[in-house]
């Protein structure tokens, strides 16, 4: 049994969409490379059909719909131009020195912090665990198979 909706928000969940489509069809013209594209934009490809086919029995808190569109802007952009080659990240480069660009270290955090996120959503929305101390350590070993499967 779920908890109702904390927060509703079409207009926000709309905005959001809205957004995350307009940047996929920008990240599909023109990639640096298709093929790497097309593994990058794989878990928005699947993750935004999933979230609006969901979105009236399971709806997400705000923090929730903001990390996650967040999260697939930056697999678009990464995608789009390979995470190396983003250039919104050179000045970062330049300005401290750095050998590369960081772009991935941005993919990398999100890709551990947006799962967390909604693993502890689902976990105690969906009142998986009856005791709240098991949730951290639950939320860790989702975060880690995730990355160990991507």
């Amino acid at each position: 049994m779920t908890t109702p909706c904390p927060h509703p928000s079409p207009r926000l969940g709309a905005c959001l969409l809205a957004l995350v489509a307009g940047t996929l069809i920008w990240s599909g013209i023109g990639p640096t490379e298709r093929f790497t594209w097309a593994l990058e934009i794989v878990p928005v490809v699947i993750g935004m059909p999933l979230l609006a086919l969901t979105h009236k029995r399971f709806c997400l808190t705000r923090t929730s719909m903001l990390a996650i569109a967040t999260y697939a802007v930056v697999l678009l952009i990464g995608g789009h131009y390979t995470y190396a080659r983003v250039p919104s990240f050179d000045w970062l480069r330049a300005a401290f020195g750095w050998q590369r660009n960081d772009f991935d270290r941005l993919g990398h955090l999100m890709q551990g912090f947006v799962p967390a996120i909604i693993a502890r959503e689902l976990l105690i929305r969906l009142q998986i665990v009856n005791r709240k101390r098991w949730i951290p350590f639950l939320v860790i070993c989702i975060c880690l198979a995730i990355s160990a499967t991507y």
